[in-house]
């Protein structure tokens, strides 16, 4: 039995041959796939001279960045083509799965309570924080339009905005975010973070991608739970699984600035909730 691994590629190649070294150091069979967004820094050539000998590697450079939905779509399309991997896990290039028991340990828990996506605990190292769950319920049709129309005027006055931010800044220390709360027990129904996912043979048999082709980033997450609920197929969060998220490395070497950062990220956030309103309404 073959595990099938999908690794988005952008820029940090140091981080994604990290990621792949933890895979391919797991105790059973991989075939693992490395998609390069069209990374401008040459690193999607280097990755594949880098892993040019290793046959269980696969680096597939795309011609355009095609955000996160498309490009892990691209991966996951080419495992589920040439390959018959039972499970086939996406994970961003900056998650690391240290724990040599993870495949072991995917197949008890499907076989226990079959799934359709699985979720583990995604814990940034730096600092303490467990990511999984994202959220413990979807959003409604009214909250995402809320949050639409608050992004869209954040964006209209993004420069005003990013000059009041600045001047706090300057004066006092912004609070502090309480992380989120480990759950210990086992939970389905929840939206899962979208840092790694874990998709059984009763995903990959029905559906031809993992996730909505229209969006480039953000939201994703959000999107697949709704369309996996409208579709009766099951997402597992189970913390029995564990992986490390060093998070952003990517998209913080992408911008010079985290001005430049937070505006992309308005923008794009902004055009997923339109695409998320769609499936809703659908």
């Amino acid at each position: 039995m073959e595990f099938g691994f999908v690794v988005l590629h952008y820029l940090a190649d140091e981080m994604t041959v990290r990621c792949t070294e933890a895979l391919l150091a797991l105790p059973c069979p991989v075939r693992i796939v490395i998609v390069d967004n069209a990374s401008p820094n040459g690193s999607g050539k280097r990755l594949q001279e880098y892993f040019s000998g290793r046959e269980a590697v696969t680096v597939l450079l795309n011609a355009r960045n095609e955000g996160f939905a498309r490009g892990n779509n691209i991966g996951y399309a080419y495992l589920r083509t040439h390959f018959s991997c039972p499970f086939i896990t996406v994970l961003n290039n900056d998650v690391l799965i240290r724990d040599r028991e993870f495949p072991a340990k995917v197949e008890a828990i499907y076989r226990a309570t079959p799934f359709a996506v699985l979720g583990p605990d995604i814990l940034n190292p730096a600092t303490g924080e467990h990511q999984n769950p994202g959220h413990l319920k979807g959003f409604t049709r009214e909250q995402v339009q809320e949050r639409l129309a608050r992004y869209e005027k954040n964006l209209r006055h993004f420069r005003w905005n990013r000059f009041k931010w600045n001047l706090k800044r300057v004066f006092r220390k912004p609070p502090r975010k309480p992380a989120p709360v480990f759950l210990q027990e086992p939970m389905e129904g929840v939206v899962l973070h979208g840092a790694c996912y874990v998709f059984s043979k009763d995903f990959i048999g029905r559906r031809e991608r993992c996730f909505h082709p229209d969006t480039f980033l953000y939201f994703e997450e959000e999107i697949l739970h709704c369309e996996c609920m409208q579709e009766g197929l099951t997402l597992r969060y189970d913390p029995s699984l564990r992986v490390e998220h060093l998070e952003d490395v990517a998209t913080d070497r992408a911008f010079r600035t985290p001005a430049r950062k937070e505006e992309m990220k308005l923008r794009e956030s902004i055009r997923s909730m339109k695409v998320f309103l769609k499936v809703l309404k659908d």
